[in-house]
């Protein structure tokens, strides 16, 4: 049988190795595609960001909602308030599971690339990607939040004043510090920049698409984003002016929110106009930060208003012709005046017939005419100031174009080279690289 070339049988009589002899042949398993993998990943991680950002803002609402409950009910509190800080400690720990989610994923996303440590155990591999640092700031912020049947005064003194603030007031403020983390995510998930095709091209030419970059980004190319950093400035900062001045009661009218907003922008723009102003050192220390971000958000938008309206080389360019043909155009005219003037002083000179002067010279020539001279030196110093910039005249117009045509044709070379060479590229690195997928998830 075996030199026939038949197979050896097995126990049960078939032809198979063990398998019998209509044993079903098992089909090939599907070959793993980074790239769909990446996408997936990426999609799950967009999800998983949109779900933390609406539970932090949620659990930032009921904060405020039970501290204005509160000090309507002269911080006084009752079964309800706690029922509302109940809820949001359970909603803060759902948003804590969905972080650990969000940063799993992360994970995942860097490990299916090849950016992780191969070899070493999950903690360490974790440990070393750099993740553990932004997970730990996160976590810190959003566990601020007023504790359930926990509620204390906070004595502050300063001033030659004393104030007394209802612990849920305090941590209400400090829950603001959630807009300020996330708003540079909202930013990136708004932006369309954060997937995965965007990091892929940020890897091959070695940038990082963090959220850092996506804001630098759209603060350049978008004022909605510098107008929107604005108002959530604004709105946080005038908040926390009105909890800290509560206190002073009557003596303040920093206690209405449409007050708290005129403060803040008057403070902002550095005008200052002194008709309010904060009296308690809680409520100044707002101010002070105020005015420092306000340095921040004015340079901000010099920036970016100086950057759109910087002229571009080829704008400059076009202005700079037009400006030639203008001032060619006035030389005609202040030539046409020359000659005009040149005339009628030769038409004088003939009626006048005066005797010559001591050089020579008629005494009323046309080189002594004060309108004759006046135009022509006009006429030479536009034809001076005239020498440098773009030729109007044709034949150099031409040679322009045709110099200009010739290096957009070669331009043109080397960014088709550059797209082969950056085609071969994603086609390696999606095909190519890690051939097993990870199931550590």
């Amino acid at each position: 049988r075996e030199m026939s070339g038949y197979p050896p049988r097995d126990e049960g009589g078939g032809r198979g190795y063990g398998q019998g002899m209509y044993a079903p042949v098992k089909a090939p398993a599907p070959e793993w595609n980074r790239g769909e993998e990446l996408e997936k990943l990426d999609h799950q991680r967009q999800i998983l960001n949109y779900t933390v950002i609406g539970l932090a803002m949620l659990g930032l609402v009921l904060g405020v909602l039970e501290n204005e409950l509160l000090w309507h009910n002269r911080n006084i509190p009752v079964m309800s308030f706690q029922l509302l800080k109940l809820l949001n400690s359970g909603l803060t720990l759902v948003l804590f599971w969905h972080i650990l989610q969000y940063y799993l994923v992360e994970y995942e996303l860097l490990e299916v690339s090849g950016k992780t440590i191969t070899g070493e155990g999950f903690r360490q591999a974790f440990f070393m990607t750099g993740l553990v640092f932004p997970l730990s700031i996160e976590t810190c912020i959003i566990l601020i939040h007023p504790l359930p049947f926990v509620n204390y005064i906070v004595h502050v003194w300063g001033l030659d004043t004393y104030c007394a603030y209802s612990s849920d007031g305090f941590l209400a403020v400090f829950m603001m510090l959630r807009l300020y983390f996330y708003t540079p995510r909202i930013i990136a998930e708004l932006s369309g920049l954060r997937n995965e095709k965007t990091r892929l091209i940020g890897l091959m030419n070695n940038v990082e698409i963090s959220y850092n970059f996506i804001g630098k980004a759209m603060l350049r190319d978008n004022l909605t984003t510098l107008l929107f950093l604005f108002v959530v400035s604004t709105v946080t900062l005038a908040y926390a002016m009105i909890v800290f001045e509560r206190p002073m009661g009557p003596d303040t009218n920093l206690d209405l929110f449409e007050n708290s907003v005129w403060l803040i922008i008057i403070t902002m723009t550095t005008v200052g106009y002194g008709d309010m102003y904060p009296q308690t050192p809680m409520g100044r220390y707002v101010a002070i930060f105020a005015a420092l971000l306000a340095v921040v958000l004015v340079a901000l938008a010099v920036g970016a208003v100086t950057d759109r309206l910087t002229l571009s080389r080829d704008e400059s360019k076009v202005l700079e012709f037009l400006d030639n043909i203008k001032s060619k155009q006035e030389r005609k005219r202040a030539a046409t005046r020359m000659l005009q003037n040149g005339w009628r002083a030769y038409h004088r000179f003939k009626k006048e017939k005066q005797s010559p002067d001591e050089g020579g010279f008629p005494g009323n020539t046309i080189l002594r005419d004060a309108t004759f001279y006046s135009s022509a030196l006009q006429y030479a110093q536009m034809r001076r100031e005239s020498i440098t910039g773009i030729s109007t005249d044709v034949a150099l117009t031409v040679t322009e174009n045709s110099v200009g045509i010739r290096r957009m044709q070669t331009q043109m070379e080397e960014l088709e080279k550059k797209m082969t060479d950056m085609h071969n590229m994603i086609k390696t690195a999606v095909l190519g690289g890690a051939s097993t997928k990870s199931n550590k998830w």
